[in-house]
């Protein structure tokens, strides 16, 4: 299953390679696709990875989906890896 989301902070390579190794790590992810023009991730997985798991690996790194809420706690002071 393939599902898209659009990232916000990313600014350079090494956030999309950031990105990349953050979602990877989620359970039942097989392959990610990051890229910065446009800023979004192809996420690829056994099953839908539902929105709330790709938020929280998305705000470790300090990165967060197009248009969702984060909680300010799980917010990486800083924002992204070259800011």
């Amino acid at each position: 299953m393939k599902q898209q989301i659009e990232i916000t902070g990313m600014s350079c390579e090494g956030c999309v390679k950031n990105v990349e190794k953050a979602l990877k790590e989620i359970d039942g992810v097989q392959n990610v696709k990051a890229s910065l023009h446009p800023p979004r991730a192809v996420i690829e997985a056994e099953k839908s990875i539902n929105t709330a798991q790709l938020t929280q690996a998305l705000a470790k790194v300090g990165y967060s989906i197009a248009g969702a809420s984060l909680d300010e706690n799980l917010k990486k002071s800083g924002g992204s890896c070259c800011c």
